[in-house]
């Protein structure tokens, strides 16, 4: 399934540049991802990090680990939402809290293909609290819907 699109034209989230579709070879497949020509940086769809990299520890990193606040200066080339930097390894990984696409600077796709799986299953007491704060908030944002809901079904 695609993700949901709501620009018709990326562009780079550091220089405004349009990316041009280039497409990636790695395990087996081929990936067609957005360049930046001018500072060669790239964005992945959702998803697409695991198919260029193998590695699920990493694609769980920036999908199912990711906190609730936005601590980049990025604005996401797909959706326009905010960014997240989530630190994968050493690498510094720009993630959008919407649609979960990736953006990376030069260079760093190539890093964290050489990277063991290891490094993105090692989280920091800073991580891990933030990690316990957004699913906090989750639950009970989850629990006010289904009080809203049963107290609607209980009025004629």
């Amino acid at each position: 399934m695609a993700p949901k699109k709501i620009r018709d034209a990326r562009e780079c989230p550091k220089d405004w540049s349009p990316l041009r579709k280039e497409s990636r070879h790695s395990h087996h497949r081929t990936v067609e991802v957005d360049v930046c020509p001018t500072c060669n940086g790239i964005f992945l769809d959702k998803k697409e990090i695991r198919t260029l990299t193998g590695s699920s520890s990493l694609n769980k990193l920036l999908t199912k680990y990711l906190g609730l606040d936005s601590d980049s200066p990025l604005v996401c080339p797909n959706c326009g939402g905010l960014m997240d930097g989530e630190d994968a390894g050493d690498v510094r990984v720009d993630v959008c809290l919407d649609c979960f696409g990736v953006w990376l600077d030069a260079g760093e796709l190539e890093r964290l293909g050489t990277m063991d799986d290891a490094a993105f299953r090692e989280f920091t007491p800073d991580k891990i609290e933030e990690i316990l704060k957004a699913r906090d908030i989750k639950h009970e944002e989850h629990r006010k819907a289904i009080r809203t809901l049963f107290r609607g079904l209980g009025r004629p």
